[in-house]
């Protein structure tokens, strides 16, 4: 390999690794404050206060899924694509957002109608108007501009400024248990503010858009085929907060939202990952290059598989004081939810990078939908049969089993398209790395009496642990990403960057 080819290489890993690192903190950003003002809002609103506010939140974000139509996903590829020609890139904008005005109309004419004529969720009415600015600003915010363009450092700056005056509102105005209104309106900011600051600063980027009459037909077939995808992972990623709403009240939505939330919390920090790799895949894709297309897919899955399986003993283990610190006694009961939800951390990442390494940057739509509506439909027959008897831990039940259907479906279907060959290799060594995890636990335990202190004796310990395996086993995902952080430290200090081998 010549020293052009080299250097080309070494920057293209090291600004795939600067945009897994920026995406990661805002995703860290997106989901730490509101997983801290939970933990907050939890002590003062209770279950009931927190269950009422999820409950509207879980009604609205149908209507926001109907706003967004699936762009997230299809604008993040288009623009990937057409980001070398401005031309182009400024007549997909102008197509793109038209089709995102309509759709935020047509959601919002939808939910004015719900709003006013479902008189079975009158009591909901002010959380649910609270929460229906959520549409116009999902729908608006254009997030997939910024995505496609790969501006992940704006992303991040954006969103950590955003949650942290969230944050601080949080602590100067939820001081009682009334201030369930106020919650809301705080979460919606914390939540989709950015896409205010979205709005008023693309221009800077692409320009000033020149209006034409937009194409809305050239891009409706795979817009629907996406947002039919999109929907049915909405449909039974909220289905379960809805049912428990409808069957046992207020009570269980809040037990199940706190079992879930940092749950979810270490889901979107691993599929940062994925999110990052949809412009680069998308690109080489488009100019047909195979041997780049692999080596990423495989580089997904493996720093995924690094993070997910070790998440996974972490919160098994630590469940009964990750629930305590961050949601009080109270809360008890999502001890025994949290673990058996648990298993969706390693469930769940595989599943996204499946879709967004593979089934998506293919335009394999229809496959997508086939494994989002085996899901949806398993999610809804398990929910309907086993809620009613089991509240919050029937749904948590059926949550892992519609997750593991989408993720087998969607697998296989990528198996047989791109061959996905030796994924797995190296998923051994990260369980392996990961089971002195449960004896950190247990000498913790003996050890302390103090959740705090427990916890973080666990953490720090096993991380310790974790890369001294990874590194012993010479696992060459781990040793790229230290060399990555190493060479990026030194040359903040004003030393040379070395090439990293694969």
């Amino acid at each position: 390999m010549n020293k052009k080819n080299v250097d080309s290489l070494f920057e293209e890993k090291k600004q795939v690794s600067l945009n897994v690192v920026f995406n990661f903190i805002k995703t860290l950003s997106t989901l730490l404050f509101p997983t801290l003002s939970f933990a907050y809002a939890s002590r003062i609103l209770g279950t009931e206060g927190i269950g009422q506010a999820n409950y509207a939140k879980a009604l609205v974000t149908y209507f926001s899924m109907i706003a967004l139509m699936g762009m997230n996903y299809y604008g993040t590829i288009e623009v990937a694509k057409n980001r070398t020609n401005s031309q182009k890139l400024n007549e997909l904008f102008v197509d793109l957002f038209s089709i995102n005005i309509l759709s935020t109309l047509v959601a919002y004419s939808l939910f004015l109608f719900f709003f006013f004529t479902t008189d079975k969720f009158l009591y909901y009415r002010p959380l649910l108007l609270i929460n229906s600015f959520s549409i116009v600003l999902t729908g608006l915010g254009i997030e997939w501009l910024y995505q496609g363009l790969e501006k992940y450092r704006y992303i991040a700056i954006r969103s950590l400024a955003m949650q942290m005056l969230s944050f601080m509102a949080m602590l100067l105005f939820v001081r009682e248990k009334k201030d369930v209104l106020i919650y809301s309106v705080i979460m919606v900011i914390a939540t989709q503010g950015f896409n205010v600051l979205n709005l008023l600063g693309y221009r800077r980027i692409i320009g000033v858009p020149q209006w034409h009459k937009p194409a809305i037909m050239k891009h409706l077939a795979p817009v629907l085929w996406l947002f039919a995808f999109a929907a049915s992972i909405e449909l039974y990623t909220v289905l379960d907060s809805t049912m428990l709403g409808l069957f046992k009240g207020d009570d269980s939505v809040g037990i199940y939202t706190a079992a879930i939330k940092v749950n979810k919390l270490s889901i979107a920090l691993i599929n940062s990952i994925g999110v990052v790799l949809i412009p680069r895949l998308s690109y080489y894709i488009g100019i047909g290059n195979k041997e780049k297309i692999k080596k990423i897919i495989k580089f997904g899955y493996n720093y995924a598989f690094m993070l997910s399986v070790p998440f996974f003993v972490g919160l098994l283990c630590l469940s009964r004081e990750i629930v305590v610190l961050f949601c009080g006694t109270e809360f008890k009961d999502a001890i025994l939810t949290m673990r058996i939800i648990s298993p969706i951390v390693i469930i769940i990442p595989f599943s996204v990078m499946t879709n967004q390494q593979t089934l998506i940057p293919m335009r394999k739509e229809k496959v997508l939908l086939f494994a989002t509506l085996g899901a949806a439909i398993t999610n809804f027959v398990l929910n309907y049969s086993l809620i009613p008897r089991f509240a919050e831990n029937g749904a948590a039940i059926a949550t892992v089993c519609a997750d593991l259907v989408a993720a087998v479906i969607s697998y296989f279907n990528a198996k047989r398209i791109i061959g996905l060959e030796g994924v797995f290799n190296r998923y051994f060594q990260y369980i392996v790395a990961s089971l002195p995890i449960v004896i950190y636990r247990g000498i913790a335990g003996i050890l302390f009496k103090n959740n705090v202190t427990m916890v973080l004796f666990t953490v720090l310990t096993s991380v310790i642990s974790y890369a001294a395996i990874m590194r012993a086993l010479k696992n060459s995902y781990y040793l790229e990403a230290r060399n990555l952080i190493l060479a990026k430290l030194r040359s903040a200090h004003g030393e040379n960057q070395g090439y990293i081998k694969e």
